[in-house]
């Protein structure tokens, strides 16, 4: 668990998303949820005597960030999409996920069931707790319904994954155009401290190079489509496994995470 404010506590560490929480006056406000149960019961050990847990907000629909929402019964805000985008997520998929990730934690999942957003918004929602503001901004990239939460008192954001420090970038579900644009309005806000959906915690001027790596992407994939290469030729070429590390946790995945991201950018640059 690393303090990267005077309020604000991120845990790195962990296989899927960087869940963290917000200390206030009035209690606690937690930004996703970690994905393994045996993660959880780490969490909730590290947050003991931090306060009351108040709410919960999730910056995307992947399972790595809301799998662990069962563990933590307090209200959970999101974007409007999140309705459609859980719609594909069934909890006996999110078991065989806690099998294979981590079995140990499948004692802990009796009763399981995927706790959704009872608040959500379109594209601005603000939330007071004490006298912390989160100002949670929908930012569509990684996902259609991304979202990021921002915290002027700490000067911190948390960018959901628009944003994978120094890790592999999955663009399996992007809005590439959208995404430059997203990372332009979170360099405009008044932060130190970003925390990335992956990776460590950096600042803003890791953006240019999150942005420059999505256009090399794009490039890679236009240019194939100009040699007149199927999908499944681009498949094959492109790579940038050499560029930048999986996650922690799912290395494993790295060959098939360049076809996820080769298959959806050659979808919608052809689609054009």
């Amino acid at each position: 668990m690393q303090r990267v404010s005077s309020n604000v506590y991120v845990e790195t560490g962990f296989r899927g998303c960087n869940p963290g929480f917000v200390t206030t006056k009035e209690g606690v406000v937690m930004i996703d949820s970690p994905q393994n149960p045996s993660d959880v019961m780490k969490f909730k050990e590290q947050m003991k005597g931090k306060g009351e847990i108040r709410y919960l907000i999730n910056t995307e629909p992947h399972v790595d960030h809301v799998a662990g929402n069962f563990f933590f019964p307090v209200t959970v805000i999101a974007h409007d999409g999140f309705k459609e985008a859980l719609s594909s997520l069934t909890t006996d998929g999110i078991k065989e996920w806690v099998r294979t990730g981590d079995p140990d934690g499948v004692s802990l999942m009796e009763g399981y069931f995927l706790r959704k957003p009872s608040i959500t918004f379109s594209e601005r929602l603000f939330l007071y707790s004490g006298e912390h503001t989160f100002e949670v901004i929908h930012l569509p990239g990684h996902t259609a319904s991304e979202a990021a939460v921002y915290i002027p008192e700490e000067r911190v954001v948390f960018t959901g994954d628009n944003i994978f420090h120094k890790v592999q970038t999955f663009l399996h579900e992007a809005y590439p155009e959208d995404w430059l644009q997203s990372l332009k309005r979170i360099e405009e806000l008044d932060v130190d401290v970003i925390v990335p959906g992956h990776g460590e915690v950096c600042d803003k001027s890791y953006i240019k190079e999150q942005a420059s790596f999505i256009e090399e992407w794009m490039d890679a994939v236009r240019e194939a489509i100009k040699q007149g290469l199927t999908k499944e030729e681009a498949q094959e070429r492109i790579s940038f496994l050499d560029r930048y590390p999986m996650d922690i946790g799912i290395e494993a995945l790295g060959s098939e995470v360049q076809r996820w991201n080769v298959a959806r950018l050659y979808d919608l640059l052809t689609a054009k």
